[in-house]
């Protein structure tokens, strides 16, 4: 989108309706700093067809983490026909969308800086918290273990973190970065 402003404005400026714009849960590069989170939007004609053309960066060279951070997820965007199925797009789109038809766009994430097993395990659950990790990655990439009521299990997180600082030079234990289009 041009204007990178309220969803009023764009949708004042644009024959568009902003669907959603948020932060991508599990988009961020793990690490010590962890990379900042995706940011997803869907949009699509408000009635008439409208013609999009966009360029999207970060599709193939992402952010790439240091000093042992993880990267970020890597850029998607989509075209979401009537019938709900998803349509993955190119990095340069020329397309009409229908009346019925969104595109989702979801920018790269950043990358991290430091070992994701060094993040301060109450950052990490403030993360979960804030929706930018869940509960899964928080432990599989930061090694943080949450008890069966969703608070922070310190000696728990310990030993995880041992186990996986031992299989460290597998990639930080599997940290793929999901779909962040969801």
């Amino acid at each position: 989108m041009c204007l990178w402003d309220s969803v009023e404005i764009d949708e004042l400026h644009y024959p568009i309706r902003v669907h959603e714009r948020r932060l991508a849960p599990d988009s961020e590069g793990g690490g010590r700093w962890r990379g900042a989170p995706a940011l997803s939007v869907e949009f699509g004609p408000v009635q008439d067809p409208v013609d999009i053309i966009f360029a999207v960066d970060g599709r193939i060279n992402g952010a790439i983490g240091v000093q042992g951070g993880l990267a970020g997820a890597p850029a998607r965007n989509y075209r979401r026909l009537a019938s709900g199925e998803r349509v993955e797009l190119g990095g340069l789109v020329a397309i009409r969308l229908e009346r019925d038809e969104t595109i989702v766009g979801v920018c790269c994430g950043g990358g991290g800086y430091g070992s994701p097993f060094d993040r301060d395990p109450a950052r990490v659950a403030r993360d979960v918290a804030e929706g930018y990790v869940t509960r899964s990655r928080a432990e599989t990439v930061y090694g943080v273990v949450f008890d069966v009521a969703g608070a922070l299990d310190a000696m728990a997180t310990e030993r995880r973190r041992s186990d996986l600082r031992r299989g460290e030079s597998r990639t930080a234990g599997g940290a793929v970065p999901r779909d962040p289009a969801g």
